[in-house]
């Protein structure tokens, strides 16, 4: 069970950035498909999130996954050179990266560092994953609206990882936005990034990139995220799983809209 427990951690966030992906593709009525861009956004999850793990297990598995990502994107590339648009594009959450985490640990290093940088760092790296990537054929200003609203769902996501890190990050002398504010504060921003993701779901509704009923799913799971992040961060049973439920959001959100739209 405890192994379970441990892979299960370490390929949840994976899975569910495919989703959120796959998600977009759903949501401006594309193909449902498994590409390389999927593999490449699987490994590079798990090597962005663990590899600076201090379980050795995690680390290594972290590394065998990078370079899986980086072969995969390799020799995609080679094969299809023509697609370079769409391999440059790729590249940028590698940057977004290398500016928010460097390679050292705990992370006193780049824009992990800066208490505001770092949740906005993430909302717009994941932002750019699972928008762009998945639909780069589309207009650009359609990505825009929806990009910004998956950015203040994200930024939300990762306020919660800083909550439930709290002590930890205390405790290692790290500086966060959420240790700054305190828990109530705290909560207030939480509640104000889910409000505007909202409010760029209505955007987009009013816009016509998503229809009523897509965009009244989406409301749902940002509703049913105000309570969940509340239960999950404040009840002490769920701390050792706290990471994996703020990140099951995600997965929410994905099933809800195949439920709507049959998966097509």
């Amino acid at each position: 069970m405890r192994l379970f427990y441990h892979f299960f951690q370490i390929f949840w966030v994976a899975f569910c950035a495919v989703a959120m992906g796959m998600q977009t593709r759903l949501l401006l009525n594309l193909p449902l498909e498994l590409t390389w861009m999927e593999g490449f956004v699987f490994c590079g999850t798990i090597f962005g999130y663990h590899c600076t793990h201090a379980n050795r297990w995690y680390s290594v598995l972290a590394w065998a996954a990078g370079w899986a990502g980086g072969l995969l994107y390799l020799s995609t590339f080679l094969q299809h050179p023509s697609g370079w648009g769409l391999h440059s594009w790729a590249l940028v959450p590698v940057f977004f990266w290398l500016a928010y985490y460097g390679f050292e640990r705990p992370g006193r290093v780049g824009l992990r560092a800066h208490p505001i940088a770092k949740p906005l760092t993430v909302a717009i790296t994941w932002a750019w994953v699972t928008v762009l990537l998945p639909a780069a054929d589309m207009p650009w200003q359609s990505l825009i609206w929806i990009g910004a609203g998956r950015a203040a769902f994200i930024f939300v996501l990762a306020l919660a990882y800083d909550l439930s890190d709290l002590q930890y990050d205390q405790a290692l002398g790290l500086q966060t936005w959420t240790g700054k504010l305190g828990v109530k504060r705290s909560f207030f921003l939480i509640y104000t990034g889910l409000g505007i993701s909202a409010g760029f779901v209505l955007l987009n509704a009013l816009l016509g990139i998503f229809d009523i009923w897509e965009a009244s799913i989406l409301l749902v799971s940002l509703l049913i995220s105000v309570f969940w992040l509340r239960g999950v961060l404040l009840t002490p049973r769920w701390v050792p799983w706290q990471k994996t439920l703020i990140d099951g959001l995600m997965m929410l959100q994905f099933v809800l809209v195949v439920l709507l739209t049959g998966g097509s």
